[in-house]
């Protein structure tokens, strides 16, 4: 099983604008409600989505317009991030005359506490589930 899920898209977006969306903790997650963006490593935000459950998303180290790192529990929605339950998701953006690429990497789903068929399962949802969340970005921003 491959531990990481890596794609890249490009934007024809300000930086500033990619960097707006790209840098708020769990913003793949959608949520109605609201959170005040903190780039404090530890902070912890619970992104809740009616249709994929409860997320809690903890800053692990941002630099301004380059790099945004989060861990999070992709395969145990509702459960507290522990040791045995988190991915850790890193954005990069590159900037290319009036495009931004946007790289997102997902790592870790080999020290997934949880059984084989689990965590393979985990990475193959997830790898369809960064296609959508990139072109949602790309719509987002671009709009």
């Amino acid at each position: 099983m491959d531990d990481r899920i890596e794609q890249a898209i490009d934007i024809r977006a300000p930086l500033a604008r990619v960097w707006e969306l790209v840098s708020e903790p769990g913003w793949w997650v959608p949520s109605a409600v609201a959170a005040p963006v903190d780039h404090t490593p530890g902070h912890q935000v619970v992104r809740e989505s009616e249709k994929w459950g409860r997320f809690p998303v903890e800053v692990v180290r941002v630099e301004p317009r380059r790099y945004a790192a989060f861990r999070w529990a992709s395969s145990a929605p509702g459960a507290e991030l522990s040791a045995g339950n988190t991915t850790l998701v890193e954005f990069r953006l590159e900037t290319a005359g009036d495009v931004v690429r946007v790289t997102v990497t997902e790592s870790g789903f080999a020290a997934l506490d949880v059984a084989a068929g689990e965590r393979e399962r985990a990475h193959h949802e997830n790898t369809g589930g960064w296609q959508q969340e990139l072109a949602d970005l790309r719509k987002r921003a671009e709009g």
